[in-house]
């Protein structure tokens, strides 16, 4: 007994130590959601950057997945695909909402030589195709105030990779 009491001390000291997981009672909360707004301040401009992100069909999907600009804006919205699988090409294209699987299913019949964007009247703007660990721009002009979709036409990545454009 006597040769436990002495390990005793050193090891709530140990503990002591530690300080554990817990944050701060007054320790600023971390906001979890993935929601940009434009990194221009030039009025009727906006600049977004979309990254894609996963190397596999399991966790590929955009950051952020939300972003707001203004309607009537220029949007210059740059895609980065930063997967490094060969074969993981994706775009960014704008839906009306709720239309997602309808545009997806039209866009694998339109294939490839059309990048995978379908002639659909719910199609607002959409960014050519970028291959693994490139980087493509384009500008369209934000639509009417209101929510969107973004989603890959990508055969098979609708619905996994969706996000949300909220018009103000």
């Amino acid at each position: 007994m006597k040769n436990l009491s002495i390990l005793a001390l050193p090891i709530a000291l140990l503990f002591a130590s530690c300080g554990g997981n817990q944050p701060a009672a007054d320790a600023p909360k971390t906001d979890t959601t993935s929601k940009t707004t434009p990194e221009s301040s030039t009025p009727g401009e906006a600049k977004l950057t979309i990254k894609v992100i996963g190397n596999s069909m399991a966790d590929m999907g955009y950051e952020p997945t939300s972003s707001t600009v203004k309607a009537g804006d220029k949007v210059t919205l740059t895609l980065i695909n930063t997967n490094t699988m060969e074969g993981m090409l994706h775009n960014w294209v704008l839906v009306k909402l709720g239309t997602g699987q309808e545009v997806a299913t039209a866009a694998i019949a339109a294939g490839m030589d059309k990048a995978y964007i379908p002639e659909n009247p719910n199609v607002i703007a959409a960014s050519p195709l970028a291959k693994p660990n490139e980087t493509v721009t384009f500008e369209f002009t934000a639509p009417a105030a209101g929510q969107y979709n973004y989603i890959c036409t990508f055969p098979v990545h609708f619905p996994k990779m969706v996000g949300k454009l909220y018009v103000e």
